[in-house]
């Protein structure tokens, strides 16, 4: 008997093995496809794969498929490695739970057939799918789904596809979108409302919307998909907008929409596991209502973010533990990696009036940036949100390196500073941290 199973070898669900393993604690890890979950194998890891090759115009589409499997084969074995290493047994195949009482059991179907472990613990963490986005004949080869566009080659190809529409405004849509620009592809954004990155600065939205049509994207509000058509060398999206109705005629149709949590297929519907439509409901320490049952990432419908679930992992395996760990999701910071990228931690300006806070706003534009005109990548600015005490509530960057710069911003959020004391701790020049500084020092005069 295991003293734990993790269901799922996403970026939770392995750094919980990982972690259990370092602890002692008897653990098998199941994993239906490969280690690394949809991040490294569909997500996060190969699309900056690609953003690296797209946005530093190196090599060729060819060249950059090669080194996006390498890098994410690198990953892969290196995970693996880390298993071994802390005796953690992985088991490829498909697991369902089958009862959460005192020993808790999960039937796996790998290769080889069906068998069933047994163990104290549970953490689950299947993970997130692409939101179904219904509309005649979206099943076609040409239709892609954003959680899978990375791996589809044929999307990247610039002689076979010279045109894409992506649906959708939020994280995944404008990352793609600009990748696609960049590789010089004609992109079409059709956004459900008028706004991008619907949950971001103000400043943000502004200026990424201006970037956006600088970069001759072209973009549709409010539009809404009917059906999608195939003709003998291209497809024609049909739909309308408050402006009338539009055919929009393209090579591929990107489907960028939100994520939401996997429910099924694991047996969860027919366990006493409280859920909803939203996710597996947790408690801070990432427990659900049966003792010894965990959820984290973005199975729990929180904010779904690979890092999120690495330290929703530390906090489910300390509990298991016998220790006290809960995430401070107040400093979580999230980044965009368009050009410029955009990174962003705390409480937006819009956040802080909602909440009637007196507050301060501190800006640094990154055209006063030595280190940014050097690299030849000025465009940007950094905005810090403080009370009326200087405590730091939120940073928003959007510049050259902005997800690097944003870290700094989130652990003086986590410990509660306040801009004088970030502002006087002395930056390096010349570098891009020192617009942050001057961002700070603008807030605190």
């Amino acid at each position: 008997m295991y003293d734990l199973i993790v269901l799922g070898g996403g970026p939770g669900g392995y750094r919980a093995a990982e972690l259990a393993g370092k602890f002692g604690i008897k653990t098998a890890l199941i994993e239906k496809d490969y280690l690394g979950g949809m991040c490294l194998n569909r997500g996060c890891i190969p699309t900056k794969a690609y953003y690296s090759d797209v946005i530093g115009k190196i090599g060729n589409v060819k060249n950059m498929w090669d080194k996006k499997e390498a890098v994410v084969q690198t990953l892969r074995e290196g995970i693996a490695q880390l298993m071994e290493m802390h005796s953690v047994d992985v088991i490829f195949g498909t697991g369902t739970i089958k009862d959460t009482s005192d020993v808790k059991k999960i039937e796996v179907e790998t290769k080889e057939g069906k068998k069933v472990i047994e163990g104290k613990n549970i953490i689950i963490a299947v993970g997130s799918k692409s939101m179904d986005i219904k509309f005649e004949n979206n099943n076609l080869q040409e239709v892609i789904k954003g959680d899978i566009g990375v791996t589809r080659e044929d999307l990247w190809k610039t002689d076979e596809v010279k045109s894409v529409v992506v649906m959708g405004a939020g994280v995944i849509a404008v990352e793609f979108a600009v990748m696609l620009k960049e590789m010089g592809k004609e992109v079409t954004m059709l956004k459900h409302s008028k706004e991008v990155l619907r949950k971001s600065d103000k400043d943000i939205k502004k200026r990424l919307i201006s970037t956006l049509k600088k970069r001759k994207i072209k973009m549709i509000d409010s539009f809404e998909i009917a059906k999608v058509e195939k003709k003998e060398n291209s497809i024609v999206v049909y739909g309308s907008s408050p402006k009338g109705e539009k055919e929009i005629e393209c090579d591929r149709l990107v489907l960028a929409s939100s994520m939401v949590p996997i429910l099924e297929g694991y047996g969860l519907e027919n366990s006493n596991i409280e859920y909803d439509k939203k996710g597996i409901k947790v408690d801070k320490y990432m427990k659900t209502n049966l003792d010894g049952v965990y959820a984290i990432g973005d199975v729990t419908g929180g904010m779904m973010l690979a890092h999120v679930a690495e330290y929703e992992a530390m906090a489910a395996v300390y509990a298991i533990s016998g220790k006290d760990y809960t995430i401070d999701y107040n400093s979580v910071p999230y980044c965009v990696f368009s050009d410029p990228e955009i990174a962003s931690v705390g409480l937006t300006e819009q956040q802080a009036e909602e909440k009637g806070l007196k507050i301060k706003i501190g800006k640094s534009n990154f055209m006063s940036n030595g280190m940014a005109l050097a690299m030849g990548k000025a465009e940007g600015f950094v905005k810090v949100i403080a009370d009326e005490n200087n405590k730091i509530l939120g940073v928003h960057i959007m510049g050259p390196e902005a997800a690097t710069m944003i870290g700094e911003a989130a652990l003086a959020i986590y410990a509660g500073m306040t801009a004088d004391q970030v502002a006087k701790c002395v930056h390096a020049h010349p570098t891009l941290s020192e617009c942050l500084k001057d961002a700070l020092f603008s807030l605190v005069g």
